[in-house]
């Protein structure tokens, strides 16, 4: 059997190396989805927080990268990993050593803290043959399916005001914790929430393309009933999170929010509005983004499995 591993080497990524792991994923993207969803700017958003010598790897076929992966903590006892291998390299090792470099950094962060239990989620398209044999391999267990939905504006959005009683609000400084306190009712039952304090959340969503200005809050006088938080790109925005209490929904505070973000973004001159959602969605929130003209142009699905600590 040949041993790819000689093909290649592996090394921790630097800030020098994004304009080419860029490149990468872009093949990537177009050959999972025939079109390309990332650029620079989505990169830098995901080293900045990042310890690059110790979360992140490239691989190298002499001086060309053929592929990246990455780990982040995304809450008490969990971490979320992605990986890309250039259509080229496909079959040669590259995806299973970055799996692997992924698995034993992960081990590291469950033997810091073994009072928690830990799981590890692998996100990939879900098209792609070769990173599912390699999930099944690694004995990751198929979690759920999250599609990529887009709109592209063609002209002003109209806004549909939401239920009386309901008014949306930019936000404003000094909001903060009752967005977070929204936060936690709204998303307390998905499989996206995790237990964080106010400070770390509110870090994690003040990077550069956290733009205030895109986002907004639902009121019912003095409660907050909904909030929107999105990112500029320039070329795009992406809609980061929605959340709407369990008390205020149906209402139309959902897409009232949305549609500000939608109206706000044609003003900035932005045309394609990007998010993903849960394709099983309990509240239906594919079926909304339909409804307001959004649609599905690609796939994820989400593997995870548990970390094992040696005792």
């Amino acid at each position: 059997m040949t041993n790819f591993k000689k093909s290649f080497q592996i090394t921790p990524a630097s800030m020098d190396d994004a304009s080419e792991i860029t490149a990468l994923v872009i093949d990537c993207d177009i050959a999972d989805f025939g079109q390309p969803d990332f650029v620079l700017e989505d990169l830098l958003d995901i080293l900045g927080p990042l310890d690059l010598d110790k979360d992140t790897w490239v691989a190298r076929s002499g001086e060309r990268i053929i592929g990246f992966a990455f780990v982040e903590k995304t809450g008490e006892g969990a971490l979320m990993s992605f990986g890309y291998v250039h259509p080229s390299y496909v079959g040669r090792g590259v995806g299973t050593e970055l799996v692997e470099r992924i698995e034993e950094r992960a081990a590291h962060y469950a033997a810091d803290h073994p009072e928690q239990g830990w799981v590890l989620c692998n996100a990939i398209p879900a098209s792609n043959e070769s990173a599912r044999t390699i999930m099944a391999e690694r004995e990751y267990a198929f979690k759920r399916l999250y599609s990529r939905m887009i709109i592209e504006l063609t002209e002003e959005p109209v806004i549909r005001p939401p239920s009386a009683g309901i008014e949306i609000r930019p936000f404003q400084q000094g909001m903060e914790e009752a967005v977070f306190q929204a936060y936690r009712e709204s998303f307390k039952d998905t499989n996206r929430f995790y237990e964080t304090s106010f400070e770390e959340w509110m870090e994690g969503k003040s990077g550069v393309h956290y733009e205030r200005n895109l986002w907004f809050t639902a009121w019912d006088g003095n409660e907050l009933a909904g909030f929107i938080i999105s990112k500029n790109f320039q070329d795009h925005v992406y809609i980061d999170l929605l959340g709407v209490r369990r008390a205020w929904r149906k209402q139309g505070a959902a897409s009232a929010l949305l549609l500000h973000v939608f109206k706000k973004a044609y003003e900035l001159g932005i045309r394609n509005i990007r998010l993903s959602v849960d394709a099983s969605s309990l509240t239906g929130a594919n079926r909304l983004y339909e409804q307001l003209g959004m649609r599905a142009v690609f796939q994820q699905s989400l593997y995870q499995k548990d970390l094992k600590i040696n005792k």
